[in-house]
């Protein structure tokens, strides 16, 4: 027979469940708070989560003197909790995944980790090569592989060759039907977010952006 809701084992287990569901609720609403306080941030090689990162980050600065390429830039005022937090921006810079990751050795935080990640194939891949900043993404009205109402389509790969994993991470697809011209596609399992591709896009405005990763 089914206990009534005022018998004391099931009122407690109903107010444990609520208890828990509300807890849930609120640290939920405090990560979506404290991380769109500021802009979407591309973060260095090996971030954490980017909560977990705030958490970790004591704004030390070794990551940013450690890379050889002055890639790896602080955040300003505007971007609030994440103010003085590391940060890239591939259409000044990019990062050049240096093969020992000097900015994840340098960070005594444990804000930045050596990558380590599983693709969707099951292959486990570490170093640079698993580095998951963000994913690029192509913007076709921009793009000059696709024709637009004031130019006509034509070739361009400057993006694949610029990919430090070219036809993995970053390919020309081959002319749809009724085209006579590919066009980049991404290979969001493979793609690091390093931004060498929006690094070398000649168009302007830039017709391929890296989507920091969220989480």
């Amino acid at each position: 027979m089914a206990q009534k809701l005022d018998e004391p084992q099931e009122r407690g287990d109903f107010f444990k469940s609520l208890g828990t569901l509300f807890a849930g609720f609120v640290a939920d609403r405090i990560e979506d708070a404290v991380t769109g306080l500021g802009p979407k941030l591309l973060r260095p090689p090996g971030a954490l989560d980017e909560l977990e990162f705030l958490t970790k980050c004591t704004r030390c600065d070794k990551c940013v003197r450690a890379c050889p390429e002055n890639a790896i830039l602080k955040a300003p005022p505007t971007a609030g909790l994440a103010m003085k937090t590391p940060y890239l921006d591939p259409r000044s810079i990019p990062c050049f995944l240096c093969t020992t990751l000097p900015c994840v050795a340098e960070c005594d935080d444990e804000a930045l980790v050596w990558p380590v990640r599983t693709r969707a194939d099951g292959t486990v891949v570490e170093g640079p090569k698993a580095v998951r900043m963000g994913t690029a993404r192509v913007k076709p009205n921009l793009c000059v592989t696709w024709e637009s109402t004031d130019r006509e389509a034509r070739e361009c790969r400057v993006c694949v060759d610029r990919c430090p994993y070219p036809e993995e991470a970053l390919r020309i697809a081959p002319p749809a039907e009724g085209e006579t011209v590919g066009h980049p596609v991404v290979d969001a399992d493979i793609c690091t977010g390093c931004g060498l591709c929006v690094f070398a896009c000649p168009a302007e405005p830039v017709a391929i952006i890296v989507e920091p990763r969220r989480g």
